[in-house]
């Protein structure tokens, strides 16, 4: 009759699992560095040249921009259907704002009447990088972008 061996009642992963959690550290290893500490999410004022409205987008969010549709059950996060005459040229689902890698991005949603930033129409589709100062043209309402 063979000895007893409590480590055959384990599978080779639990072993290794195991072994890795108290294998001793070898000559001239250190133990891990703690993670530095977590930075305040970024956040980006997206500011109504019109009406002075203002609406904050955070690294955690994604802000859709357009108008408001109920029969299509469309709501964006920035409603600009009640920025005057001017909204009748913002697109139901016009552009979106989101935050990836360190940076907040536009990009156009395919609007009928286009997406500017500073100026230049944005191609559908293609994330733009913005940058504190920025102007951004939503058809004919324009916002002022102030990212902190």
């Amino acid at each position: 009759m063979s000895e007893f061996n409590p480590l055959e009642l384990e599978s080779p992963e639990e072993r290794e699992a195991e072994h890795w959690h108290t294998a001793p550290l070898a000559e001239g290893e250190t133990e891990p560095e703690e993670a530095p500490p977590t930075t305040p999410a970024a956040l980006l004022r997206l500011r109504i040249a019109h009406t002075g409205r203002t609406i904050e987008v955070r690294s955690h969010q994604t802000c859709e921009i357009g108008r408001l549709d109920p029969s299509l059950g469309l709501v964006p996060d920035l409603d600009l259907s009640q920025e005057g005459p001017e909204a009748i040229w913002v697109s139901r689902r016009h552009a979106r704002i989101f935050y990836h890698d360190g940076h907040f991005y536009i990009e156009d949603l395919g609007s009928t009447n286009g997406t500017y930033l500073n100026n230049k129409r944005l191609v559908s589709g293609l994330p733009y990088a913005l940058q504190d100062g920025d102007e951004l043209r939503f058809g004919r309402i324009i916002a002022h972008v102030h990212i902190e």
